[in-house]
């Protein structure tokens, strides 16, 4: 069995892990502890500002290096959940992906720019296109599961999100990202709470099958017991 170390960005995905992501894994052979925050915030335990964990790439950077050296096992892996939205401009190859018109173009070459930066075979970068919200958009019409008698609101949420092939594909506006969407309509939305509870309602099949790039991620760590991974 692989352990995996998984390194996230806030609270929402910390529970999305333990409560869907981590559960899944372990029928793959692969143990995923408690997910850690990364950046200064993260380690001293304190208040995640609005909009972000991040404000500078180099404190997730610095963590990850730490956490690497932690565990030198042969059974080890890593790997490294953050937003492509609001993304701070000292990552790795920012410069060169964002002039990319596809989003998970942009992801990818970042991803690839994380990995060279890192230089260990057992990280396993993934930038999150746009943000997390995004996999709850995979499917609105799950959202009476946690807002009773909405059917107005969800109405109007699923007709913005069937203007676009895949939830990955929505705008990264200030005002037209994944998660202002959702506040738009439901404005007493508890990321924390609703967002993983959410998750679990749609499931990770539907999830995986709107958002192929989060899909090549979880793939990616299902295969992480195999020979050679």
């Amino acid at each position: 069995m692989k352990r995996l170390y998984l390194t996230v960005e806030g609270q929402t995905e910390q529970a999305f892990v333990t409560q869907v992501l981590g559960p899944h894994l372990y029928a793959f052979n692969v143990f995923v502890g408690k997910p850690r925050l990364t950046g200064p915030h993260g380690r001293q335990g304190g208040h995640i500002p609005q909009g972000g964990l991040l404000r500078a790439f180099v404190h997730a950077l610095a963590d990850m290096r730490r956490w690497l050296q932690e565990d030198r096992s042969p059974d080890a892996r890593f790997s490294m959940m953050v937003d492509l939205y609001a993304l701070p401009a000292d990552v790795p190859g920012h410069a060169a992906a964002m002039v990319l018109a596809d989003p998970c173009a942009q992801a990818e070459r970042l991803e690839a720019a994380l990995a060279d930066e890192i230089k260990d075979q057992r990280f396993i970068p993934y930038i999150q296109v746009h943000e997390f919200e995004a996999l709850l958009l995979a499917c609105p019409e799950k959202f009476t599961e946690r807002f009773e008698q909405r059917e107005s609101q969800i109405a109007k949420l699923l007709a913005e999100c069937n203007q676009f092939a895949s939830p990955e594909l929505i705008n990264d506006g200030h005002q037209t990202h994944p998660k202002a969407r959702i506040k738009k309509y439901f404005a007493d939305y508890g990321e924390k709470v609703d967002g993983p509870l959410l998750a679990q309602a749609i499931g990770l099949h539907q999830i995986r099958h709107k958002c192929p790039h989060f899909d090549r991620w979880v793939t990616t760590l299902e295969n992480l017991d195999r020979r050679g991974m």
